[in-house]
């Protein structure tokens, strides 16, 4: 009845609903939203999609479960078996923004945790800006309003405390595990599409991340710090000066070596639609959709030259230890 994906169908599978889910009225709303850097334009659609108990019983049941699952996972940091991305759900009006409701829903236990951990709260709106930043980023990559068309794995890790942003860069608790058991505790590094990637900022976050998380979570001793993107592709270096932000992003890390992939696309397709913000298709990427990226900038030439000369880009992994270690 709600047209899910089967990707979909499979995540709310045997998930239980919160017993009591309660939407802020419109008032409320919108200072949340304010605080979440939600622009006009989506707050506007984002409340005139606000999901009802009768009306919308199938929608209120897959934002129970997505309540549901923010609130098992609160402070927790992710397990060595990894999470679980919310699926994409609907580009229908109800359907698109009932992520951005559960989100919003989630907020006031976000900044009680926050204030009991000690997180300032220009570090949480900081971190709550994911909301902002993810309808903005659907709206100019599917020309559509909402979440729907987007699967969703950093936003509901910033609204369970998860992950936090400081500064340039966000990062997500999570446990190491190796061998027979947990090995500790690491910091994912991610780069959100909030402005260039400056060396110095870049540097200036991950130093106070360090500060921080080591006063907020002193149970969670940090051993290292680790980044998975299409940024650290070291082809990047056949088309891009030695001095560029990238680059020198790269030059922090060690990378790890590259697994193959199942689908050779895959990575293409990520890059495409977080890079570049142009939507990518589902299968693989012909000449239609290579006509399609703009040419207005080093990054997209890159893409279309390496992409058109039967190469593929990358997501790899690199490592990074604590100043301290």
């Amino acid at each position: 009845m709600l047209g899910l994906s089967e990707t979909a169908i499979g995540w709310l599978e045997g998930r239980q609903s919160a017993a009591d889910v309660r939407l802020p009225d419109d008032d409320r709303a919108v200072e949340l939203l304010e605080f979440c850097g939600v622009c006009e334009q989506d707050r506007d659609d984002m409340l005139a999609a606000r999901p009802d108990r009768s009306r919308d019983a199938g929608w209120w049941a897959v934002l129970g479960a997505m309540v549901a699952d923010l609130e098992q996972r609160t402070d927790e940091a992710i397990p060595g078996s990894g999470f679980r991305a919310w699926p994409a759900m609907s580009e229908s009006p109800v359907g698109s923004f009932v992520a951005a409701w559960a989100l919003l829903a989630g907020l006031p236990r976000l900044l009680e945790l926050h204030a009991r951990r000690g997180v300032p709260e220009s570090i949480s709106r900081a971190s709550a800006s994911a909301l902002g930043g993810v309808l903005g980023t659907h709206r100019d990559v599917t020309g559509q309003a909402g979440v729907g068309l987007f699967p969703l794995w950093g936003p509901p890790l910033r609204f369970t405390g998860t992950d936090v942003q400081i500064g340039r860069h966000s990062f997500t608790r999570a446990r190491l595990e190796l061998g027979d058991g947990p090995s500790g505790y690491g910091l994912m590094i991610h780069v959100p599409p909030i402005g260039p990637l400056d060396a110095a900022a870049s540097e200036e976050s991950i130093t106070a991340a360090e500060r921080y998380f080591a006063d907020w979570y002193p149970e969670e001793p940090v051993s290292h710090f680790s980044c998975t993107s299409w940024l650290l592709d070291p082809q990047l270096g056949e088309y891009l000066e030695p001095e560029s932000n990238i680059l020198r992003f790269q030059r922090r890390f060690r990378l790890l070596p590259q697994l193959p992939a199942a689908d050779p696309f895959e990575d293409d397709r990520e890059m495409m639609r977080l890079g570049l913000h142009v939507q990518p298709p589902e299968g693989a990427l012909g000449p239609e959709d290579l006509a399609r990226i703009p040419q207005h900038t080093m990054l997209q030439r890159a893409f279309v030259t390496h992409l058109r000369s039967g190469r593929h880009w990358s997501k790899r992994t690199g490592l990074r230890l604590p100043a301290a270690a």
